[in-house]
């Protein structure tokens, strides 16, 4: 497991690196995708399912929200396909519009919450105990 400080320093490049992503999207045309190409389409994906599983994981805790979280089958795909700097973007990028959709909140406060002591915590002990004990 990487330390606290490179763990942190990876997610502070991983959000700058997807909120260019987001910019850059969101600026460019959709002409260049291929049409017969059968990589999922990170920026169409329904991720209500997911947020419903999330939702009802966080009742339980935080923790239990992103176990359910990571044990979700797109994330590997989004793994397999993309490699782990784009699923760490899709990640980030998942989990602030969770906050935002649940909670209500703008993207900087949803980032906050990511960004918190509290939910690195939980995201890592998470983490740790679906490594040691796959479901």
């Amino acid at each position: 497991m990487s330390s606290a400080n490179k763990q942190q320093k990876r997610n502070q490049r991983a959000k700058a690196k997807a909120k260019k992503n987001r910019i850059q999207r969101a600026a460019a045309p959709n002409d260049f995708l291929d049409p017969n190409d059968e990589r999922i389409d990170l920026e169409s994906v329904d991720l209500t399912e997911l947020f419903q599983i999330m939702s009802s994981a966080e009742k339980v805790s935080q923790k239990a929200m992103c176990e359910a979280f990571l044990t979700y089958p797109l994330l590997t795909l989004v793994l397999e396909q993309e490699g782990e700097d784009e699923a760490t973007d899709f990640i980030i990028t998942a989990l602030i519009e969770y906050r935002r959709l649940t909670k209500g909140v703008d993207e900087q406060t949803a980032l906050d919450w990511v960004e918190s002591e509290q939910f690195q915590a939980d995201y890592v002990a998470a983490s740790k105990a679906l490594a040691q004990d796959p479901i």
